[in-house]
């Protein structure tokens, strides 16, 4: 029982450690702000079983990032503002009908076919 248990344990943290190693240019490159993290990602998790893709991935994780903040990305929402978006002159406002209460939904109901679509 004892001996099971270790083995667990054993394997599991190789398993955590390998995984770890395997993403280490993931890791890195999120600690550095490295540029195109996406394609560092994708690579390391594509390629990387290949070593010359986990090498290729750790190399562009070690690459300069530029001084500071990232620049924030024109009509990248989040990055512009917060609140809902600006109306449009012109443009009629959005107004969501209000739901009918749930006994006069006719969604459903024995009395209605359900319409046929075709």
């Amino acid at each position: 029982m004892i001996s099971s248990a270790v083995s667990f344990i054993v394997v599991t943290s190789l398993t955590c450690v390998s995984l770890g190693l395997y993403l280490l240019p993931c890791l890195i490159g999120c600690t550095r702000r490295a540029p195109d993290i996406g394609a560092i990602a994708v690579i390391d998790i594509l390629l990387g079983w290949t070593f010359i893709g986990w090498v290729v991935a750790l190399a562009m994780a070690f690459r300069s990032a530029p001084p500071g903040p990232p620049p924030p990305v024109a009509g990248a929402g989040w990055a512009q503002h917060f609140g809902p978006p600006a109306s449009r002159p012109g443009s009629p406002p959005l107004v969501i009908p209000p739901r009918r209460p749930a006994d006069q939904e006719d969604i459903g109901h024995p009395s209605r076919p359900a319409p046929w679509v075709g």
